[in-house]
């Protein structure tokens, strides 16, 4: 996992710029298969970091808070292989399932809403921030965690 913010890469203490930056992305996707990144830009002023994205040649899982339908299609056409989607509204969220094929993770700061919303519109799964908890309900999905101290996100069912 990594957070970029004006095209810079923060992970711990270390800071990558430009061609260090995409080096390290790459090399992490060549590791770990994927590369899970934040977009601080694009949480905090809509704005995430796409044409630095579009450089790079591994597969991403974005995490950049899109808001509305254009936001995710924007996520889409650049050519992401999942996205998380936090706090969307439902009538939103319909109309992205009905345009998107790729994998989508549903973010909510109640992990319940989360996992409702991601049964009824039929997407992949649910992503959780390091202190929710997921109960049980017997209905089966892919859950992933975001480990911000440890800088990774895992899959937990």
């Amino acid at each position: 996992m990594v957070k970029v913010k004006g095209r810079k890469i923060k992970r711990g203490d270390e800071i990558y710029r430009g061609e260090k930056a995409r080096e390290f992305i790459e090399e992490m996707g060549k590791r770990y298969g994927m590369v899970y990144v934040m977009d601080v830009d694009g949480y905090k002023r809509n704005s995430p970091n796409l044409s630095f994205y579009k450089k790079l040649d591994c597969p991403i899982w974005i995490d950049s808070f899109p808001r509305y339908l254009e936001d995710v299609m924007d996520l889409v056409v650049s050519g992401f292989e999942r996205i998380s989607i936090w706090d969307m509204k439902d009538e939103n969220l319909a109309e992205v399932r009905d345009m998107c094929e790729i994998e989508i993770f549903i973010g909510d700061e109640d992990e319940k809403e989360a996992k409702r919303k991601a049964i009824k519109y039929g997407f992949k799964g649910i992503i959780l921030e390091e202190g929710q908890r997921e109960g049980s309900d017997g209905k089966k999905m892919e859950i992933w965690k975001i480990y911000m101290n440890e800088w990774m996100v895992k899959r937990i069912e």
